[in-house]
């Protein structure tokens, strides 16, 4: 049986590069590049997709502004019918510039393959014996709404827009990663991500850049990247493993350690969300549900990102996250709610 949690990409995709690009080897390397990407290529049929809509808060001076229905998302998980051993995980979530606040038009959208031991793995047990992550951002340095805004408004006067994609693999023995740029004339958004996913996908596969390598996969015994280690702690949450527990995993050939620091039982929780042409978009109540907070830590730089997944625990909800939380910095907030219907919708391509 599939475990149906994806973690908050967003964490991954809006964070990236994690660290600093110093590294004990750089070399270019076609072949991994091709390899890899070869591997996200391809999303299995049957994988499971859970829709999300979006509200965003920005700090002003003094007080918050927000709304809901910003923007939205995905997320989707599958295991290859062919070979069960290799999962599939996909994520997608960004604001829609005719909707946010300020016209922000902020998205991440990630790939990663994971290659178990075997099709099935026990809650607490490493079995991944190689993963390869695609990850794809609407760049931006901006450390406040201002700093934001002149940002869009140079990409406008200047008609070129930046994204950054990144293509990362990690075995037991060694970890690699290429990152590279793409401008681009299109200001693509989140919705948009199809049209742009095979810009970048050929901007990585044409790039000489250098490949970074991390020998010996940076002293890190799991060979999973951040999307896998998410749905390891999960499983260990819903099995009642104790708080707090954490894995080191390794993204952008550097290593990071997630941590579980606490999970709780939530009993009821409320959910009402507006339309953004007004009236009620989504209301819905649950009940048992889990409350997992998340600390993600760069070794090198010590940079800690925080979020927070509320979890369904009964029947077709179990390890789906109702709820996702978010607050990349001091001016920004994120929530993610799950779409009607909560069921799973199997994609077939």
């Amino acid at each position: 049986m599939i475990r149906r949690l994806m973690g908050c990409c967003m964490v991954a995709a809006l964070a990236f590069p994690s660290g600093p690009r110093a590294t004990e080897h750089e070399i270019h390397d076609a072949r991994l590049v091709q390899t890899a990407l070869e591997t996200v290529h391809v999303v299995p049929d049957g994988a499971a997709q859970y829709d999300y809509v979006m509200t965003a808060r920005v700090r002003l001076l003094l007080f918050w502004a927000g709304k809901d229905d910003v923007g939205g998302g995905y997320i989707r998980r599958g295991r290859s019918k062919e070979e069960p051993r290799k999962e599939f995980f996909q994520v997608l979530f960004g604001s829609d510039p005719a909707k946010a606040p300020r016209a922000i038009n902020r998205w991440g959208a990630g790939t990663e393959v994971s290659w178990h031991r075997s099709p099935e793995a026990q809650p607490g047990v490493d079995d991944v014996e190689s993963s390869t992550f695609f990850g794809f951002i609407k760049s931006s340095k901006g450390k406040s709404v201002s700093e934001m805004q002149d940002e869009l408004k140079k990409e406008k006067d200047h008609g070129e827009h930046l994204f950054t994609g990144i293509l990362s693999t990690v075995e037991k023995d060694r970890a690699a990663s290429l990152v590279v740029p793409l401008p681009s004339e299109t200001d693509f958004s989140f919705g948009q991500y199809e049209q742009a996913e095979p810009l970048m996908m050929e901007r990585l596969r044409a790039s000489d850049r250098p490949v970074r390598q991390l020998p010996n996969g940076g002293g890190c015994a799991n060979a999973g990247e951040f999307l896998t280690a998410v749905s390891a702690l999960v499983d260990q949450a819903l099995a009642a493993h104790a708080a707090p527990v954490s894995r080191c995993y390794v993204y952008d050939a550097q290593v990071n350690t997630l941590t579980l620091e606490r999970a709780a039982l939530v009993p009821d929780l409320a959910v009402h969300v507006k339309a953004a042409k007004g009236g009620t978009l989504l209301e819905k109540s649950y009940r048992d549900l889990l409350e997992a907070d998340f600390t993600s830590e760069h070794q090198l730089t010590k940079k800690r990102v925080h979020f927070t997944i509320v979890l369904g625990m009964q029947g077709n909800l179990r390890g789906v996250p109702v709820q996702i939380r978010y607050q990349p910095n001091w001016w920004f907030q994120v929530v993610l709610n799950l779409r009607p219907a909560e069921t799973s919708v199997a994609l077939s391509k």
